[in-house]
């Protein structure tokens, strides 16, 4: 019995197929990294003065790039029929003044 366990666990962390509608909403953040490369910038004022703020991500997209309709797709496709997300590695470096 306790070799079932283990299966069990693994099941619960699979990936659960959601509606189309569902999927696109949760796609659409996704889409900006399609190329591999997303940044943002913010500026501001309050009563401490100004303030600014930047970041740029770069994942390993940059290697294999698609474009946003392509990858918005693909998405959508991953998660109505619950397959797992690819393995994606990168970096996001930010400041704040």
């Amino acid at each position: 019995m306790r070799w079932l366990v283990p299966f069990v666990m693994l099941a619960a962390c699979a990936p659960v197929p959601v509606s189309p509608e569902r999927a696109a909403e949760m796609c659409r953040k996704e889409v900006g990294l399609a190329d591999g490369v997303q940044g943002n910038i913010g500026v501001g004022v309050g009563t401490g003065g100004g303030k600014a703020r930047g970041s740029i991500t770069v994942t390993d997209k940059v290697f294999r790039p698609q474009s946003a309709d392509a990858a918005f797709a693909a998405c959508v496709d991953r998660k109505v029929n619950g397959k797992p997300e690819p393995t994606t590695f990168g970096i996001t470096i930010g400041a704040k003044t």
